[in-house]
């Protein structure tokens, strides 16, 4: 577990690092006709800015309205398209660290005191399993450079989305990348409560739907490390929904719109995905046969062993029952 969360920060600092060392133009610029500056401009940050151009165009020469935000949308659902192996990956894997959770308990009973002993027991059953304990990081890999590209676009845009307005929230560019949370007391202090509470609503339903997938997760995810491990996972699944929270305060609502949007349709595929493959359709008659005999074998010994035992107490009874009868007759 803390292997995995080494990872995850190593991979947060490296996307910060490589966002603020490149950097985009503040004030925005015609990504159609400007050439992009250095790598992560060419091959991140303009091709998802042409492509939420393109995606507006279209919309917007259908004469659907909000065709910017249905564009964030609609380029939402095609990164779900493409990630959807590696989010079956991820629920699979998760499925199956759940079924291993009886032989970890067994291991956690046998070495408890022996921290190092029990983490070389724990990777060994993995492996023999087949099962990835990292498997549930590779959607979250995959999309940060997207979710950090992403900013980057909007940015980038500039005056493109000024006007651009979503259902109750007026303008999909704002607060710009100079205004920091200054633009809530401004607000605020300006009487604009209505436009102050129609920017708050996508960082509350950020949270709310961060919250409720982490909590999905972490409902299919064995507790490893006991109940002071499951404890410090609880914690720190609420910080990062703060520190997720505090974050879209400060980036343009087209980003946050594409966060929210990305959250539901994952919680949707979370539930479709499990129900598939408790019936099988996907994943074939059994999704992790290997997983369900390795889950399975601690429970059926003792299961059997009890059985006999059973048996054999309940035969002794029968069978003194059995001389008793013949001796009176």
């Amino acid at each position: 577990m803390k292997r995995k969360h080494l990872i995850l920060l190593l991979v947060l600092l490296a996307a910060m690092l490589l966002l603020s060392g490149c950097g985009v133009p503040r004030e925005g610029v015609d990504v159609t006709t400007t050439d992009p500056s250095g790598v992560w401009q060419t091959f991140f940050v303009w091709p998802l800015a042409k492509g939420l151009v393109w995606l507006n165009q279209v919309l917007a020469g259908a004469n659907i309205p909000y065709s910017w935000g249905f564009a964030i949308i609609l380029f939402t659902l095609a990164i779900k398209v493409v990630t959807f192996p590696l989010t079956v990956t991820q629920i699979k894997g998760m499925q199956a660290q759940k079924d291993l959770q009886p032989r970890i308990q067994e291991l956690q009973k046998k070495y408890g005191k022996d921290k190092e002993k029990l983490s070389q027991e724990q990777m060994k059953l993995y492996k023999e399993a087949g099962v990835n304990p990292l498997s549930g990081c590779l959607p979250m890999i995959v999309q940060m450079p997207v979710l950090f590209g992403l900013y980057s676009a909007l940015i980038s845009l500039g005056t493109a989305l000024e006007n651009a307005n979503f259902f109750w929230i007026p303008n999909l560019g704002f607060p710009h990348y100079t205004d920091g949370m200054g633009w809530i007391t401004d607000l605020f202090s300006g009487g604009e409560y209505g436009r102050l509470v129609a920017y708050l609503i996508l960082p509350v339903l950020l949270m709310v739907s961060q919250f409720y997938m982490q909590k999905m997760t972490t409902a299919s995810t064995p507790s490893t490390g006991g109940e002071g491990m499951a404890g410090m996972m609880g914690q720190m699944s609420t910080i990062m929904t703060l520190m997720f929270g505090f974050f879209t305060l400060q980036v343009p609502a087209g980003l946050t719109l594409y966060w929210v949007t990305s959250n539901l349709l994952q919680m949707g595929q979370t539930v479709a995905i499990n129900n598939m493959q408790g019936g099988g359709s996907i994943f074939g008659k059994k999704s992790m046969p290997a997983l369900a005999t390795a889950s399975t074998s601690v429970v059926s010994t003792s299961t059997n062993g009890a059985d006999n035992e059973s048996g054999g107490k309940a035969a002794q009874p029968a069978r003194k029952q059995t001389r008793r009868q013949r001796r009176r007759k």
